[in-house]
């Protein structure tokens, strides 16, 4: 939710900010980001279908640490190299939407499966809405470089969490 939510509301002006060279206008700004949200949605097929092959875990994992090595890259990244891993970090961040879902889906039951949706996005909200007031404080006080390191610490976080999930089973449902 947290990396998600901000990383959607700060990429245009992370764009603006690290390709000044390039960003000439508000438009180019918008259509910089709109290539790399477009891009990155593919993030999404791919860990579909990688859920449907490989163990859940293994696939969450590698998504957590790919969110926390580009946000460190991202830490530092100037020109045209920030739209090339903002396209990578976005990638790995779109992809993390269907795992969550997978998860709930093969772990809760399916009359409880509804109300465990409800309470994963309730949460996810919650925790969204924090987003923007992190972005303005931030940026106004350190500069994005401190906000691609909280969002890797965020990452990191994911990724211990993750390492202690149980084995999640592929599971044929009706």
């Amino acid at each position: 939710g947290l990396i998600f939510q901000s990383t959607t509301f700060a990429l245009p002006k992370v764009i603006d900010e690290r390709l000044s060279d390039l960003t000439v206008s508000v438009t180019a700004v918008g259509w910089y980001a709109f290539s790399v949200f477009a891009l990155a949605s593919v993030g999404q097929l791919i860990v579909g279908y990688l859920v449907d092959r490989w163990p859940l875990k293994l696939v969450f994992l590698a998504v957590a640490a790919g969110q926390c090595l580009f946000a460190l890259v991202l830490v530092n990244s100037s020109g045209i190299a920030t739209i090339v891993v903002c396209i990578a970090f976005m990638l790995v961040v779109f992809g993390q939407i269907p795992i969550n879902d997978v998860l709930i889906g093969r772990v809760t039951n399916s009359d409880w499966r509804s109300r465990a949706l409800a309470a994963r996005y309730i949460i996810t909200f919650s925790v969204s809405a924090t987003a923007i007031p992190m972005i303005a404080w931030t940026h106004t006080t350190w500069g994005f470089g401190a906000f691609f390191m909280i969002l890797a610490a965020v990452a990191v976080a994911i990724l211990i969490f993750v390492s202690f999930l149980p084995k999640v089973e592929i599971t044929q449902t009706q």
